[in-house]
């Protein structure tokens, strides 16, 4: 169903509604989403998704709402989450197998690890601005190793037309997130990510398969899937190809991490991107995953708890002896598996977020609410209005306010109800 979501932001309307009975909501949301209206995309896919008493009632409405709400509130909330899903059944092996584990740094091991190959792949849940805050750590870390090219599945990847700079080309330019830089990157960390990766230098490109590569007429999930798949992996060799000697740190969201088929619900088998570049370039990539042992779904929240204890509240990797540990659909097909530390809070926030490079900035007085709650966001002050804030937090109306995160320079504020 991940998959889905992502052909969904990908392909056209008519796409959307064979997914959705609700694509008429959705769509009205995702139009607010594309002019930066995140408050009320937000609301509107709240409305979408859920039932009075807080039941996701539609599957394709809940992920876009996960993907969209994250944007603003940089976590899920677990409550939420739980009451809109009923469990699902924990694997006890995994618990067994935590128990007998050691682990080590993550970061370290990724660099160690990294050093022997010219190619990184590291995935993210697509509704988890953590990962994307991880994923600039492991590009800060990389880049002595002579890491410098980043290839992320978000960057729009339509051919230049009338002369004008295609997307990554004018990112690598001007420094600056926009809306039109991809649909993740309207994240603020996602872009905060991407900012500081080009302040290091790194070079972005785009990899997605576009419209001049899409087959003709309608074809079946599997088949989308492989057409997809090879696109990105042809684009990504065209880069190695032309950028011989440079290496590459590749983005991705999910399974596209996988370097070996992984098996379908019917029996089948898929091979994912990150396969197809192995078989096609010759280079073993080390394949990174860091969206499986986590807190949600609740099935997985017992031995996330334990694995978490394990790693000893820093990103980990978890050993069996020499053999790094992977757990669940990826067991086989990725070389490393991380476990992020359980959430802590500074200033209101995610603790993480000081990764990002901001320092803690009061929310103006004057753009505290009188009633109700809104949403209260931060640019540089010469930003243009289709940049992506720098940061954004929800406040409410008699609550304490949670600090925004910013660099240090001159800004301006908006906000949005």
């Amino acid at each position: 169903m991940r998959f889905r979501v992502a052909l969904a932001i990908m392909f056209s309307t008519p796409l959307l509604a064979q997914v959705s009975p609700s694509t008429k909501r959705v769509d009205a949301a995702m139009e607010a989403y594309n002019k930066g209206r995140y408050f009320e995309a937000t609301h509107r896919l709240s409305a979408a998704a859920f039932d009075k008493d807080g039941k996701a009632t539609d599957d394709y409405a809940f992920q876009m709402w996960e993907q969209v709400s994250s944007t603003v509130t940089n976590e899920l909330d677990l409550a939420t989450l739980d009451k809109a899903r009923p469990p699902g059944v924990a694997d006890s092996s995994w618990d067994k197998a935590i128990a007998g584990s050691v682990s080590r740094d993550a970061i370290t091991e990724i660099v160690r690890r990294a050093a022997y190959t010219g190619i990184v792949i590291l995935n993210e849940a697509h509704s988890s601005p953590r990962d994307r805050d991880f994923a600039w750590r492991v590009a800060q870390a990389l880049r002595p190793l002579g890491y410098s090219v980043l290839a992320a599945e978000t960057f729009d990847n339509e051919p230049s037309y009338g002369g004008k700079p295609t997307v990554v080309e004018r990112l690598a330019r001007d420094r600056l997130v926009r809306i039109s830089t991809g649909f993740y990157t309207r994240d603020p960390v996602y872009a905060a990510f991407l900012r500081n990766a080009l302040v290091i230098g790194y070079q972005p490109v785009s990899y997605e398969q576009n419209s001049q590569q899409r087959p003709k007429g309608d074809l079946g999930r599997r088949q989308s899937i492989e057409a997809r798949e090879q696109a990105e992996a042809d684009n990504l060799v065209a880069i190695h190809r032309r950028l011989p000697t440079a290496k590459l740190l590749i983005y991705v969201g999910y399974s596209h991490v996988a370097e070996a088929a992984l098996k379908e619900e019917d029996g089948g088998k898929i091979e994912w991107m990150a396969a197809r570049l192995k078989r096609m370039t010759g280079i073993d990539p080390l394949t990174i995953d860091q969206t499986t042992v986590t807190e949600f779904p609740a099935a997985t929240r017992k031995s996330y708890y334990l694995a978490v204890a394990r790693v000893n509240n820093q990103d980990g990797i978890l050993f069996e002896g020499d053999k790094p540990l992977v757990l669940g659909q990826y067991a086989g097909a990725v070389d490393l598996q991380v476990v992020h530390p359980r959430r802590e809070y500074r200033y209101g926030r995610p603790a993480w977020l000081a990764d990002l490079g901001g320092k803690p900035l009061p929310v103006p007085k004057q753009l505290l609410p009188t009633a109700g709650r809104h949403l209260v966001q931060v640019f540089p002050a010469t930003a243009p209005l289709d940049a992506i804030p720098l940061d954004q937090v929800v406040v409410e109306a008699g609550s304490p306010s949670a600090m925004l995160i910013a660099p240090q320079e001159p800004l301006r504020f908006a906000t949005q109800p």
